[in-house]
């Protein structure tokens, strides 16, 4: 029980972003605990925290992904309805596409907007783009 004390005085090293603790607790471990029990003990450990950091790097992604969605969109939904998308491209209510566009969780996921539904919203945008465009007003 000792070993795990050990890693969780390194994982508080790594916690707090101490690297020169960091560095003299590995040492320290990697030199007093050898056995083949030790090791397997350091491996799980190890192996936590690779799939905790995975984890992170995945909530990550779906973040910067909702953040990229709704830059790309501040502007255009200043100027069109968005909810026109949704109802008209999307037979969905505005409520759908507001929860795609910020990333809000649904049944314990992130809302976030499939391959295909890109492809149709860009449809949209470009639908939309080309009526504008065809609209001229004569006095």
């Amino acid at each position: 029980m000792e070993l795990n004390k050990e890693l969780e005085k390194l994982k508080a090293c790594m916690d707090a972003n101490l690297e020169d603790d960091y560095k003299k607790q590995s040492d320290y471990i990697y030199s007093n605990f050898t056995s083949e029990t030790d090791i397997k003990t350091i491996d799980s450990f190890i192996s936590g925290l690779l799939s905790e950091l995975s984890s992170q790097t995945k909530e990550l992604i779906v973040e910067a992904e909702s953040i990229l969605v709704r830059e790309q969109l501040k502007e255009v939904s200043e100027i069109i309805s968005l909810s026109y998308i949704a109802r008209k491209y999307f037979n969905k209510n505005r409520t759908w596409i507001y929860q795609k566009i910020n990333g809000n969780l649904k049944n314990g996921k992130s809302a976030k907007f499939t391959s295909s539904e890109i492809q149709m919203f860009n449809f949209a945008l470009k639908d939309i783009g080309n009526k504008i465009g065809s609209i001229a007003i004569n006095p």
